[in-house]
């Protein structure tokens, strides 16, 4: 039958567009794109919302954002609560907060009860507390784990550890993945007292129920000692480096507001939790595409270097953690300005650490992304020997066996493509590809970033092929 619709092309106000829908789910599913999103935009002539909520998600998956914002604000304009929802994450992801918080606001309004959780996040980032904690418990008590997790947090910011014990049992019931991590929350707050009960803040007994979720099993356990909030934060940071799993990540991020929070008095710990944040923040925007948590992560990271200003070893991750997070930023946004901050912090950064140091190979590398992106705006091949020079060094202060030695190679390898096809010199080609090799033979198999190293090694090695033929 797909072969026959194909074919025969019929009007889409002929066809029903649930058949044209899954007509598109087949088309994607078989790899051509471009028919599903034409079968896809004729079945966007529906008027039903959730149709048009599926269809956006649809799109999407094609690489269609603009007609997916379409059709998730037709859906919206339609009454639906899900493309309400969805087009607050779209405006969210694109930092347009003021029309996340209204869709998301509307979403709520007309019943769906997983954006409180949205919205209370989104609320806590623009800094109204009291208004993210009420979202955070109207989420909870319609029953949204996510909600819960996150209003425990807020219930021992708020000095309720009563309430957020009641909590973590419910979240728990339901088999949250975090449950567990966030009962010793709980059980480290109690360790230092922080016990203001709060009676109206416990939510009803969740009754066993067959429907509800069996616990999940974790990939990576979290048993931390929660009476020192830094020391957490850091933990979890080297724990996301090398898991894929979001709900660690979203820990992470929490744990290190916390931190943040804990360590206001001190300009030292400030400068560490702050850095620790702004790396959480854009891992969050690199693994989902939130624009909203990379702007964050760049402010973070700027607090970070301004509060660092008593330590040269401070000084070094500070401006190390800011530097690669404008880069992030400038090859999102192409702002020449933060691309020039970038070039600046990264060289402070590397000046900051001893020269035969692991920390400066990092610090380079840094540098070495910088110089890369500076020569593709500038053309000057001077910023790209630079680079070339930076690159060659940073890989001699690791040894393979060091878990800094990947990203170190990966980056210098990338400088030498860069060079080999600007000078066309062989050598560098050679040089690229041995070290990419070497990058993928020392990183693990379950490593977030081992497909892209592995993606990198396959073009070398073909453009090698090409230039032996």
């Amino acid at each position: 039958m797909f072969n026959r619709f194909r074919r025969a092309k019929p009007e889409p106000d002929e066809v029903d567009p649930r058949l044209l829908i899954t007509l598109g789910v087949q088309a994607l599913q078989n790899g051509e794109r471009e028919l599903a999103v034409q079968l896809l935009t004729g079945a966007a002539a529906t008027t039903d919302p959730a149709l048009l909520s599926d269809i956006g998600s649809l799109l999407l998956e094609c690489g269609r954002r603009d007609d997916a914002y379409t059709a998730f604000r037709r859906g919206a304009d339609q009454g639906g609560a899900e493309a309400m929802h969805n087009l607050g994450v779209l405006y969210k992801q694109d930092g347009l907060l003021d029309e996340a918080e209204r869709w998301w606001r509307a979403a709520c309004e007309h019943g769906n009860t997983e954006t409180h959780n949205s919205l209370a996040n989104l609320l806590k980032l623009r800094g109204d507390p009291a208004g993210a904690l009420r979202h955070y418990r109207l989420g909870a008590e319609a029953g949204s784990p996510d909600a819960m997790a996150n209003l425990v947090l807020a219930l021992i910011a708020a000095g309720d550890r009563t309430g957020a014990g009641t909590w973590v049992e419910s979240l728990i019931s339901r088999g949250h993945p975090a449950g567990d991590f966030l009962r010793q929350v709980v059980a480290g707050a109690a360790d230092r007292g922080e016990d203001e009960p709060d009676s109206a803040s416990q939510p009803p007994p969740v009754p066993q129920t067959e429907s509800a979720r069996q616990p999940e099993p974790r990939r990576d356990p979290i048993f931390l000692d929660l009476s020192d909030p830094l020391t957490t934060a850091e933990k979890l940071r080297i724990q996301v480096q090398n898991s894929d799993d979001p709900h660690l990540l979203a820990i992470a991020v929490e744990a290190a507001r916390i931190a943040v929070e804990a360590s206001r008095d001190d300009a030292a710990a400030t400068a560490m939790a702050q850095g620790i944040l702004c790396v959480l923040l854009r891992t969050t925007a690199a693994r989902t595409g939130d624009r909203s948590a990379l702007i964050e992560a760049v402010q973070s990271g700027r607090e970070g270097l301004a509060a660092a200003v008593s330590s040269d070893s401070l000084l070094g991750r500070a401006a190390g953690a800011l530097a690669t997070t404008l880069i992030d930023f400038y090859q999102i946004t192409h702002d020449p300005d933060a691309l020039s901050e970038a070039v600046t912090t990264a060289r402070f950064a590397s000046s900051q650490h001893h020269p035969d140091d692991a920390e400066h190979a990092g610090a380079l590398s840094n540098l070495v992304n910088a110089l890369v992106l500076l020569h593709q705006q500038n053309r000057d091949i001077a910023v790209l020997t630079e680079a070339v020079l930076h690159a060659r060094r940073s890989v001699t202060l690791v040894t393979p066996a060091h878990p800094r030695y990947p990203t170190v190679a990966v980056v210098a390898a990338q400088a030498l493509t860069q060079y080999c096809l600007a000078t066309q010199t062989l050598d560098a080609l050679e040089e690229a590809r041995a070290l990419a090799h070497q990058a993928l033979a020392t990183t693990s198999a379950g490593h977030p970033n081992r497909p892209t190293i592995a993606n990198l090694v396959a073009k070398l090695d073909e453009a090698a092929r090409r230039r032996a033929s």
